[in-house]
């Protein structure tokens, strides 16, 4: 499994969850390639053998609905690269939700696992791609996925940068602030992160007139898409034939995950993979659980 770090973090320092209900104990993770040792009678998409990937959380061993296998790995794929699909179908989510088109000048604010895949699939799709951010290193591994140029916060020229789209990927209200005056005008801001998240109210409006109502904004999150295609395919563009199209990728090569996976560790450490993301050891982005 990968660790899908903002989410995860989140949770592991303590932040509010994102949706009502059981607080504690929290199900960590999402990102799941398993081997299936066995079938259930009628299961017939998939058999012994076969790796499949789900959202099934961080364990050794599951019992899975045939319903909830989200892409079935064809023979010899590398589970280690096709684990991360589901956070590179976030940045592709976000592309397709803000109409991204070839020559779309696209910002993305914040580089970390999912800052990254959204410059990968941002570049995939033909845009013009530009970050934002404060390290070095991630700056250099978003360059490599194809950003022309990475920006500081307090880079005068963002003001002067007037995106088609920007995805924000972060939590902080001052970030919000950067996309305002970096959005150009009937731009959209969209929302990978979760602005305010575990901050307290903001010092300045972030629906300053002077941005919002003058560039006549969009403000949009951009995290959800259908679960399903429906009976006549109208939901094409659903959960599913998003995550296979970067796994498709990721086989064939047009996209490496290699750069965002930072490390392995035994399932049973996940404590400490925890705590090195936090610290953000050795510049980590994200690492691979190993349940073997």
């Amino acid at each position: 499994s990968a660790i899908s770090p903002g989410t995860e973090l989140a949770a592991w320092r303590g932040l509010p969850p994102l949706r009502p209900g059981v607080v504690y104990p929290r199900l960590q993770g999402y990102c799941n390639v398993a081997r299936v040792t066995a079938c259930g009678e009628g299961v017939k998409s998939v058999i012994e053998g076969d790796q499949v990937l789900s959202f099934a959380s961080h364990r050794s061993h599951h019992l899975l609905a045939e319903a909830d296998i989200l892409y079935r790995l064809p023979e010899g794929a590398d589970a280690d690269r096709v684990v991360a699909a589901y956070l590179f179908h976030l940045g592709y989510n976000a592309v397709l939700r803000s109409d991204v088109r070839a020559g779309s000048k696209v910002f993305v604010i914040g580089l970390g696992a999912l800052g990254l895949a959204s410059v990968a699939m941002a570049q995939l799709a033909g845009a013009e791609v530009h970050a934002l951010s404060g390290q070095a290193a991630p700056a250099k591994l978003a360059r490599g996925y194809g950003a022309k140029q990475v920006f500081a916060r307090d880079d005068a020229a963002l003001d002067t940068l007037a995106a088609d789209v920007v995805i924000t990927t972060t939590n902080g209200w001052g970030d919000i602030d950067i996309a305002l005056r970096a959005a150009g005008q009937n731009g959209l801001i969209a929302c990978l992160g979760f602005p305010g998240r575990g901050e307290p109210a903001p010092e300045t409006n972030p629906f300053d007139s002077q941005y919002f109502y003058m560039k006549q904004l969009s403000i949009e999150a951009v995290g959800w898409s259908p679960e399903h295609d429906d009976s006549r395919g109208f939901n094409r563009f659903n959960e599913r034939a998003n995550i296979a199209f970067p796994a498709r990728a990721i086989e064939d090569g047009r996209l490496d995950p290699a750069p965002i996976l930072s490390g392995r560790y035994p399932g049973e450490d996940i404590a400490r993979a925890y705590a090195d993301l936090d610290a953000r050891k050795d510049n980590a982005v994200t690492y691979l659980l190993d349940w073997n």
